[in-house]
């Protein structure tokens, strides 16, 4: 997909802060599409997509139209097959939503971010002109989403094991955020990217 406008993508693993860093970047001005939320629409509402996953799941994958998210979790997070069910449906789905609210994007926009967790693991790196990722410990994270989600650490844990570890993420991305530390130094550091990709974005027209 060709266009002028500059595709960022946002990733990191579960729990590293990819929400609070998409926050602060649309409170900046900047549009982000949320990957997350792109599928979970498309999940809910899309009738191919909901056949999809009810002749993978079965039928009562759905009541009344509406997702058992309890049913289909204990399918697919114990589950390598099912993880990669569930995500041969979805991610093609989610791209191709992508695009397309992109390319209305890039009509009015110099710059637009895209959120997501599996930047790598769905391969889709080439969609975008510079990838991001924002890192944080393994402590942290866990400790992030056992509070967020009221889960237990195994639960954490067992759905990390499917990403890719981002330590090896670190070297393949264009820049790298740490969240290790304040939340006003984590908005320091978004800053100062935002002001490289506007230098970026006003040196490419």
């Amino acid at each position: 997909m060709k266009s002028n406008i500059i595709k960022v993508g946002i990733t990191g693993n579960i729990g590293s802060g990819k929400s609070i860093v998409s926050d602060f970047i649309e409170s900046n001005g900047y549009r982000v599409l949320r990957s997350d939320n792109i599928a979970k629409d498309l999940i809910a509402n899309d009738k191919s997509v909901k056949q999809k996953i009810e002749k993978l799941f079965g039928v009562n994958i759905y009541y009344k139209g509406k997702l058992n998210t309890k049913m289909l979790a204990e399918k697919v997070f114990n589950n390598k097959k099912n993880v990669n069910l569930i995500n041969s449906v979805v991610h093609p789905a989610t791209i191709k939503k992508i695009e397309e609210l992109i390319g209305i994007e890039s009509k009015h926009s110099k710059m637009i971010f895209v959120e997501s967790a599996l930047i790598f693991e769905a391969k889709i790196e080439k969609m975008f002109d510079y990838t991001v990722l924002v890192y944080s410990d393994k402590k942290h994270r866990i400790e992030r989403v056992m509070k967020r989600e009221n889960v237990d650490e195994n639960d954490v844990t067992r759905r990390m094991k499917f990403q890719i570890d981002d330590e090896k993420k670190k070297n393949k991305v264009d820049f790298i955020i740490d969240n290790n530390s304040t939340i006003q130094n984590l908005h320091n550091n978004i800053s100062f990217l935002l002001r490289i990709l506007d230098s970026i974005s006003k040196s490419a027209i």
